[in-house]
């Protein structure tokens, strides 16, 4: 396997051999080489020189797909039907018509016809789509020729994967679906305007495939990518093998479907045409500070505490309605009592903290470095089985944030320290965590002691002339907990 390839597999982090569809090397928002893979100067992947290329149109008139029937970009032999066009073909040119007009039903803009663009644009304005093969290093990609207007009203060609052996796909009708919805949602993107980054671009493909066919599965399988590392920003845009992240934070934007309605989606980039010089979390403010009386802080803290209702613990009526289908959230775990004094947040990520339940209340409190001045932080206390969420209590900034839940029932306590802005760099505070009621949990805490109290894990305030010293003695013993490389935040 190619290091390419290797490194898609390992950065997704999916059980399936299933890489992110485009390569590493795409990037969103910048013109790309118009040159198509019948040009014997294409990159790969590219028809072979002397490889034998047919086309046939879509039912419906506006697609053609481009194929070989031999060679190293055959598509497969079989046709069922007898009328001359191998069944991939036909499978593929229905697909994207059912893409088109659904998308097109959804009130979202068509891109245009290529017939303007110079030089080779498949022989006619229809939208063209080039089967061949990816050779495991991906299997799709959108490919823009050109833009009607600066950045904006932009035509492109499609190339897909020519049969998806090897990809880890249930079926080839599943494949097809997946690939035409996603990678014909990236053109109507472009119809928009580009430069928007790899997390809308990426994060709304996703999301489409799924409002295109629930049943199809590249939403759950890609929002593990943003389930395991919520301490992202979501508002940056990884490199690297990272960019399963981008995939995974279709979860953002289904959230936001589910929360306030398609709508929404659809308003997000009509907005971009009206501000072209805004960036994504800036056109989602707008949008629904105008229309949905919300805004971002309040959607991403909301959308914070959706995650927990995901796999085993998802719910009807707790969050998303097929979270079940979503791998579970990934937490840090904690031993209490928890006292981090230096807790990175990231503008739009959160921070997990899990800790035993069974106690009579779990009390936690994060105190911002920067104090009153601390807006957009939110600290969720949730109490949790393994298959449910039971109660959550929420306090919201600025200023040092405490909230407590009861806790005899729970298996665990997760605690959750949100930044909501959009933009900015990392803040850090102090973060505790005491196994009993208490409106000041970081305050000076004794150590347990034998007959010294009845709740699990409690901490009992220390007389006033005692804390320095018992300040130097918990600095000395209090062993840090180990999280996991991958859970920490960047600094």
């Amino acid at each position: 396997m190619r290091l390419s390839a290797l490194l898609l597999l390992l950065g997704m982090g999916c059980s399936q051999a299933r890489p992110p569809h485009e390569e590493l090397a795409v990037t969103h928002g910048a013109l790309q080489a118009a040159v198509r893979p019948t040009d014997p100067s294409a990159p790969p992947p590219s028809f072979a020189l002397g490889e034998a290329v047919e086309s046939a149109v879509s039912p419906s008139g506006h697609f053609r797909l481009h194929f070989s029937r031999s060679g190293p970009n055959a598509v497969g032999a079989i046709d069922q039907d007898g009328n001359g066009v191998p069944d991939m073909v036909d499978t593929a040119a229905r697909t994207y018509d059912q893409v088109e007009s659904f998308y097109a039903g959804l009130g979202y803009r068509l891109p245009p016809d290529d017939a303007w663009v110079p030089g080779d644009h498949g022989g006619d304005g229809l939208f063209d789509v080039y089967l061949v093969d990816f050779a495991g290093r991906a299997d799709g990609e959108f490919r823009l020729d050109g833009c009607l207007e600066t950045d904006a009203r932009c035509s492109g060609h499609m190339l897909q994967e020519n049969d998806f052996a090897g990809y880890g796909y249930s079926s080839e009708e599943e494949a097809v679906a997946i690939l035409a919805s996603h990678e014909f949602f990236h053109a109507v993107q472009a119809a928009y305007r580009l430069g928007l980054g790899t997390v809308m671009g990426e994060g709304t493909a996703v999301w489409a495939t799924e409002r295109f066919r629930p049943e199809l599965d590249d939403l759950e399988h890609f929002s593990e990518a943003y389930l395991q590392r919520p301490d992202r920003s979501l508002v940056l845009d990884p490199s690297g093998a990272a960019v399963s992240f981008t995939y995974g934070s279709a979860i953002f934007f289904q959230f936001l479907s589910e929360r306030f309605g398609d709508e929404l989606l659809l308003s997000l980039w009509e907005e971009s045409v009206l501000a072209p010089a805004a960036s994504w979390p800036e056109l989602l403010e707008t949008t629904l500070r105008r229309d949905w009386n919300s805004d971002f802080d309040a959607a991403f803290a909301e959308f914070a505490q959706w995650n927990l209702a995901t796999g085993p613990r998802a719910r009807a009526g707790q969050g998303y309605a097929r979270g079940a289908g979503f791998p579970e959230l990934t937490v840090a775990p904690a031993t209490l009592p928890v006292d981090e004094p230096e807790v990175r947040v990231a503008p739009a990520s959160t921070r997990y903290f899990e800790v035993a339940g069974g106690g009579q209340a779990v009390s936690a409190a994060f105190e911002p470095a920067d104090g009153a001045a601390a807006e957009s932080l939110h600290l969720v206390v949730s109490a949790v089985t393994n298959n449910a969420v039971l109660r959550t209590a929420r306090a919201d900034g600025p200023g040092t944030l405490v909230a407590e839940v009861p806790a005899s029932d729970a298996t665990h306590v997760v605690v959750a320290v949100v930044d909501g802005r959009h933009e900015g760099t990392g803040r850090y505070g102090r973060l505790c965590i005491t196994g009993t009621s208490s409106q000041q949990p970081c305050v000076a805490v004794t150590p347990d002691t034998p007959g010294g109290g009845d709740d699990e894990g409690g901490c009992q305030a220390a007389p006033a002339g005692l804390a320095p010293a018992l300040a130097l003695v918990l600095l000395l013993t209090r062993r840090r907990r180990y999280v996991p490389s991958g859970l920490r935040s960047d600094r």
